[in-house]
């Protein structure tokens, strides 16, 4: 696992280059649309957060590289970061470049005009690679894969995280039709317990247990924040429901027993 900044020539090296060149050699460019891009990255600078652990990663960051290159953008104008998958430090760089940014899914492909974020592509492309960054970079209207974590997202930055606890069930409400599975919030609820806001994960996993409620693993997250809350009844209450919904669920008896 590679972590940390790097460059282009640090995947083309084994055991990375494995994927790196086939993915990158077997990706075919839009060229109709990639055109349009060269006169609009002149002046833009871009920010990969990748993981060489992540499937996702190894497929989209090679054609990242392809399309930027067909467009005229400059190595210097390119900066890619490597985060790591063990769950202290989840979706985490050692010198934390991703700190503030809400990196929540990788591959992500960060666009700046100076030092301002206009958009990003999370994960995987909308439309296509080449529409996405277009859009992106002619100040369009776009919003990335995985609506709802955007939205909650930007309202953490706009509002209090209590104030949002309270009501939590107008936003559950509001959050159904741009949720489309559990794993979105969870994943984005880790990422904030990982970076110690632990506030903010609790909001993420109650608001997940709202919207599945039918789901085990949702009532497991919250068990695992309640322990770092120093709320262990609580805790015992959510994996008592891991268990209700999944008897041979291991991990749930397991930490029970512990908190027991």
């Amino acid at each position: 696992m590679l972590l940390g900044t790097h460059t282009k020539e640090d995947l083309q090296q084994s055991p990375y280059k494995e994927w790196f060149n086939k993915n990158y050699a077997d990706y075919t460019i839009d060229s109709a649309t990639a055109v349009q891009l060269k006169p609009l990255v002149k002046n833009k600078q871009f920010e990969i957060f990748m993981g060489t652990w992540c499937g996702d990663s190894k497929r989209e960051v090679p054609r990242m590289f392809k399309l930027l290159e067909y467009a005229g953008v400059q190595p210097s104008q390119i900066k890619m970061v490597m985060v790591d998958n063990h769950d202290s430090t989840y979706k985490q760089s050692p010198a934390h470049e991703e700190k503030g940014k809400n990196i929540h899914r990788v591959p992500d492909l960060l666009v700046y005009n100076g030092k301002t974020e206009i958009n990003r592509v999370v994960e995987s492309p909308v439309v296509s690679l080449e529409k996405d960054l277009l859009a992106i970079v002619k100040g369009e209207l776009y919003q990335p894969v995985y609506k709802g974590a955007a939205y909650l997202i930007k309202l953490t930055k706009e509002n209090n995280t209590a104030a949002m606890m309270k009501d939590s069930i107008h936003l559950s409400q509001k959050l159904k039709s741009m949720v489309q599975h559990s794993a979105e919030l969870n994943t984005l609820g880790y990422v904030w317990m990982a970076a110690a806001e632990l506030d903010k994960a609790l909001l993420a996993f109650q608001l997940n247990a709202a919207l599945f409620p039918e789901e085990a693993n949702v009532y497991d997250s919250l068990g695992e924040i309640n322990i770092k809350l120093d709320q262990k009844e609580k805790a015992k209450k959510y994996y008592r429901r891991v268990l209700e919904l999944q008897p041979a669920n291991a991990n749930a008896a397991k930490m029970l027993a512990q908190l027991n």
